[in-house]
């Protein structure tokens, strides 16, 4: 197994357990409650993950002003300051609008994109540093308040955006609603 084969199938991994293990086991009207009456509600996990990913690959991957997102902003219940959900802390004003049906399907359309783009054009040149603020301030992302971003993102080479942005994150936010789906009463075991 070469590298790209390696990369594509833990974003098919990370796709199937997000909507087996997620998706399908937590009802959408269930996807804004808080486990054990905090914390963070799935459909905010969800569009954190899903935003990362997307503005990581194709924006400063790829270099694209457009993202998936775009195809699917008529369904979320967000079209402006598309920056919002790069916090790790929740948006509650931002949770309250999104569709919860809407935003994990946009998680897994991220997902099989990222995967279809890799299919078609192999892997970007892995240690090429991609210009991380010039992505993020044409989309808008306010710089005083994400100050933490623009730092963590500058200077990284690509195959970063690609083993952290695209799959680390995706998993390691795939934990945490897994352990939310089961302090919701949803687990299947």
């Amino acid at each position: 197994m070469d590298l790209l084969d390696w990369i594509i199938g833990d974003l098919r991994s990370l796709r199937a357990k997000l909507n087996g293990g997620v998706l399908g086991l937590i009802p959408p009207p269930r996807r804004r409650e808080r486990a054990d009456g905090g914390g963070i509600a799935p459909v905010y996990v969800l569009w954190h993950l899903a935003r990362h990913h997307d503005v990581a690959v194709n924006r400063v991957l790829r270099g694209d002003s457009s993202e998936v997102v775009d195809g699917w902003t008529d369904r979320l219940g967000i079209a402006d300051d598309l920056w919002r959900g790069l916090a790790e802390g929740e948006d509650a004003e931002l949770t309250e609008v999104l569709d919860p049906e809407s935003v994990g399907a946009y998680a897994l359309a991220v997902l099989d994109s990222t995967a279809g783009w890799l299919e078609v054009q192999g892997l970007p040149q892995m240690d090429a540093r991609p210009d991380t603020t010039a992505a993020l301030q044409t989309l808008g992302t306010p710089e005083d308040r994400f100050d933490w971003l623009y730092s963590m993102w500058d200077g990284k080479p690509a195959a970063w955006f690609l083993q952290w942005s695209a799959i680390g994150h995706g998993f390691n936010h795939l934990g945490e609603l897994v352990s939310i789906r089961n302090r919701l009463g949803l687990g299947p075991f």
